[in-house]
């Protein structure tokens, strides 16, 4: 009995044809290749963001006054994740924005950067963990 019910199994799946028993691709090459690339775009610019953010006079201040070294903030920003990155790009953005737009006082910017560049210090560690 187990040798007809293998045998049976065998011939039905030899006479169903190729093209049926062939998978589409979800993705294509060409569409996966073009993803990595805009990802790569994306990680590019919000790091570029970022770093534009921390080398800003405003931010350099900042950071010299929360006694925070400007460099290794700069070395931590290229070790955080994509996700990371985007958080901390969409944050400083933000805080450009209030700052030029009046919302926020000398002060609070220089306690927002310190908090920044504190953040993206502590992530470093956890990572190294």
């Amino acid at each position: 009995m187990g040798i007809r019910l293998l045998v049976f199994s065998l011939s039905l799946l030899l006479s169903i044809p190729a093209t049926l028993a062939a998978q589409t691709q979800a993705v294509t090459p060409s569409q996966l290749q073009e993803a990595i690339k805009d990802a790569a775009k994306t990680r590019q610019k919000n790091r570029d963001d970022v770093q534009t953010f921390f080398s800003s006079e405003v931010a350099r201040k900042a950071l010299k006054v929360g006694k925070v070294d400007y460099k290794r903030v700069q070395t931590a920003v290229a070790t955080l994740s994509p996700e990371e990155l985007a958080r901390l790009a969409a944050r400083t953005n933000q805080l450009q924005q209030d700052f030029a737009g009046g919302a926020l006082n000398s002060q609070q910017t220089t306690y927002a950067v310190i908090a920044l560049a504190t953040a993206v210090l502590v992530l470093l560690i956890v990572a190294a963990h």
